[in-house]
């Protein structure tokens, strides 16, 4: 049957980790690079020949389901290791292992020569399988499993470079700041477990439609605490520290897990637990506030670095803060229709940024660049159509993502919040006009640049297409009843079209395109010329988050460290420890200087014994 081939896809991956893992130490690069790319490609082909099939079905029949085993029995409660494949998975997994795949092609050429080259492919399948483990997952306690992995391999990852300090600081801090959200998750988890009886996501659907005794309240408490993990996985506001610091690792790591894949982790999960937002919508305007937060907050953050890779990750941060304003806004489809093309456009500029920094010697100061369009036509003209799909701009597919979020923020929750989510657009295009400065205008590096091969310019070359192109899903536009809303069957419920409010969606997004195209041809002109701002300081540090943090956080637990280690651990317990071992010594060496070996000094003891005990007797009897 259909249903019982989905596990291929994670098992693919998995082997080619294996195989590496376990009988590639011996091998050459192009050997291990040939696993792992093989692997991915693999499990690529099977996801298109199980997505033509799913076309192929009628809309209702399109949830493939298989049980592997039973995993967890409590009473009622049973856990089973389970894959469910529909329409939203399916759009995860297409994600996952096309780019996924491209970025593996990429890393052939990207890694030659690394000492870890071995381990950097095992990491990044094994990467790929739990992601996709993630996705896969039929019950909460499945996918926290993928969840709990795809971190893992995040820190091995960004800290790849294990002999470098920052390195290793970014991989720690990565995964501290996820355990904080994952401990929300958890407690979801268990929540929902107690509350419903399941964590299987299609029966807690079920309940949660034919109207449960359980209290909206106690719902929403569920849908808030697994939205915590989101945010800790999706570097939301104020959990997004470790985003920007996990720039340590590879780029081709950027791309796949800080980019396309991992931080998109958290809007799909919100909306595969719609059931409970759709129950508790008290909770979608908390979405909605921290997606807009994080938005406005990481794009001007973005403004102020230099790094190329730090503006990227920013611009992660803040684009999927958007995806978080569409489902904040009940629009499921807006939110995983903006997570399909950003996770295209975005990985396609990670990996563009890392052949300019391979091109470069290393170099990442935008400052420090200018002028590259004639060094490198084919990875400058890649990189510039990634960014006017990340500005938004007519007709590529992050304008018809971005333009159906704006829309639905006006409709939700009225002017002043699309004003503001209007306002991160600019910005948007304000820092993709910055990024434009290292192609343009006068060159200031010294040397000559050497280009790229075909290992790394062909991945370059499809995915820009696919950026130019992806919008096609999201048509026709002006509507929530598109294509890709269709494929999903989350099509946001709306009222009868109005002729007044059509004709002013129509003429918000004209504004909307004419400011963009505006600031972007602003933007490009002031950071080209000659005399280009100074950058911020304040938003290089981004507001100075990282040091309230370590004032309110790290320097006090670092404090409360010192005190149980020197006061309690050594003094206290050390102590008591090393006292009884001194005191037995003590007992020891005394009782050692009663041994004399002399008959009288023995015969003394005795009797002076002797009396002790017939001194104790009497004075027991005369008490009595």
């Amino acid at each position: 049957m259909l249903s019982e081939s989905i596990w291929i896809l994670t098992a693919l991956p998995a082997l080619g980790a294996l195989v590496n893992g376990l009988l590639g130490a011996g091998w050459r690069e192009k050997g291990i690079a040939a696993v792992a790319v093989g692997s991915v490609g693999l499990a690529l082909a099977a996801a298109l020949a199980l997505l033509a099939q799913m076309l192929s079905l009628p809309a209702g029949d399109r949830t493939l389901s298989v049980t592997l085993w039973r995993w967890l029995s409590d009473g009622a409660l049973h856990v089973r290791v389970g894959f469910v494949l529909d329409s939203l998975a399916m759009v995860m997994v297409t994600v996952i292992l096309f780019v996924g795949f491209l970025i593996h092609l990429y890393s052939a050429g990207y890694m030659k020569g690394e000492p870890g080259y071995r381990r950097y492919f095992v990491c990044l399948n094994l990467f790929v399988f739990f992601m996709l483990v993630l996705v896969l997952a039929d019950n909460l306690v499945v996918t926290f499993v993928g969840w709990e992995g795809v971190g893992l391999c995040s820190y091995l990852l960004i800290g790849f470079w294990h002999e470098k300090k920052s390195a290793c600081d970014a991989g720690r801090k990565a995964f501290v700041v996820n355990r904080i959200g994952d401990f929300g998750f958890l407690l979801g988890i268990l929540m929902a477990a107690v509350t419903f009886g399941t964590v299987n996501y299609g029966d807690l659907a079920r309940l949660l439609a034919t109207g449960p005794a359980v209290s909206e309240g106690a719902v929403a408490a569920i849908a808030l605490l697994l939205f915590m993990g989101a945010m800790g996985k999706s570097a939301q506001f104020p959990l997004h520290v470790w985003l920007p610091d996990a720039m340590e690792g590879p780029t081709p790591v950027s791309a796949l897990i800080h980019a396309a894949t991992m931080v998109n982790a958290g809007v799909y999960l919100m909306c595969r637990i719609a059931p409970f937002l759709e129950k508790a919508p008290a909770v979608l305007p908390v979405i909605a506030v921290v997606g807009l937060v994080t938005a406005l907050y990481a794009s001007f953050c973005a403004l102020g670095q230099r790094d190329i890779k730090r503006v990227l990750a920013y611009s992660t941060v803040s684009q999927i803060g958007y995806m978080f304003v569409a489902l904040g806004c009940g629009l499921w489809a807006a939110g995983m229709f903006h997570l399909l093309t950003h996770g295209i456009f975005k990985g396609l500029l990670f990996l563009a940024a890392g052949a300019v920094i391979h091109a470069l010697d290393g170099e990442q100061d935008l400052g420090r660049m200018g002028g590259l369009l004639r060094e490198l036509p084919a990875v400058s003209v890649t990189f510039m159509a990634g960014l006017l799909a990340l500005a938004g701009i007519f007709p590529l597919s992050g304008f018809v993502s971005k333009d159906a979020i704006l829309w639905g923020g006006f409709e939700r929750y009225g002017a002043l919040f699309w004003l503001a989510a209007f306002g991160g657009a600019l910005m948007t295009a304000l820092y993709s006009g910055k990024l434009f400065s290292a192609f343009l205008g006068r060159r200031r590096f010294e040397g000559h640049p050497h280009r790229p091969g075909p290992l790394i310019v062909m991945p370059l070359a499809t995915l820009a297409v696919f950026a130019l192109l992806a919008g096609i899903p999201g048509l026709p536009l002006f509507t929530a009843d598109t294509f890709f809303a269709r494929f999903l069957g989350m099509t946001a419920a709306q009222a009868a079209p109005d002729a007044a409010a059509h004709n002013l969606e129509v003429a918000l997004t004209v504004l909307q395109s004419l400011a963009v195209l505006a600031v972007l041809a602003g933007a490009i002109r002031l950071f080209t010329r000659e005399r280009r701002p100074a950058d911020s300081t304040v938003l290089a540090s981004g507001f100075g988050i990282d040091r309230l943090y370590d004032f309110l956080l790290v320097r006090p637990l670092k404090a409360c460290a010192r005190f149980f280690a020197i006061i309690i651990d050594a003094r206290l317990i050390d102590g008591a420890v090393n006292g009884l071992g001194s005191l037995s010594m003590a007992l020891g060496r005394f009782s050692a200087g009663l041994q004399t070996g002399q008959l009288r000094h023995y015969a003394v003891s005795l009797i002076a014994g002797a009396f002790a005990l017939i001194a104790l007797t009497v004075c027991l009897a005369g008490g009595l």
